[in-house]
């Protein structure tokens, strides 16, 4: 795992985030969070907005391709399952019709959603899902 990634996540999030109950809001600001952090990291390696398939519109967050791994980020810690068990199909979908195959998916996503995501349904899937060769880490910024 890259913690370059992680750590510039934590900055815009820091920076760019504040609790809302404005749905409006809170969708810009997750725009925001996410631009910021992506541009922040970008190199010949890193790249943002990865398509899963060309006939496709869903992509990955960030991609490093040095390490074989997605990020994905849920500003929000709310409801992160929502976008969780998404971004692993995503994957999936992305290893179906693209090489080389990512090795690694890392959920980023704030304390509270990441506790969440680490015990129940979502544990089992973490710890099983390394039977298809795929690595989950989830994160809390």
């Amino acid at each position: 795992m890259n913690n370059f990634i992680i750590q510039a996540a934590r900055e815009a999030h820091k920076n760019h985030w504040v609790e809302t109950s404005d749905e409006s809001t809170g969708d810009k600001q997750a725009s925001t969070v996410t631009r910021v952090w992506q541009k922040a990291i970008l190199s010949d390696t890193i790249q943002a907005e990865v398509l899963v398939a060309d006939h496709l519109n869903e992509k990955i967050d960030v991609v490093d391709f040095s390490t074989a791994t997605a990020y994905e980020m849920k500003v929000s810690g709310k409801n992160p399952h929502h976008e969780f068990y998404k971004d692993i199909f995503k994957v999936f979908v992305y290893n179906q019709h693209k090489t080389p195959a990512l090795k690694k998916l890392v959920f980023i996503t704030e304390k509270d959603g990441a506790m969440k995501l680490k015990r129940g349904l979502a544990k089992e899937t973490i710890d099983g899902i390394s039977q298809v060769n795929l690595i989950i880490d989830v994160i809390g910024i």
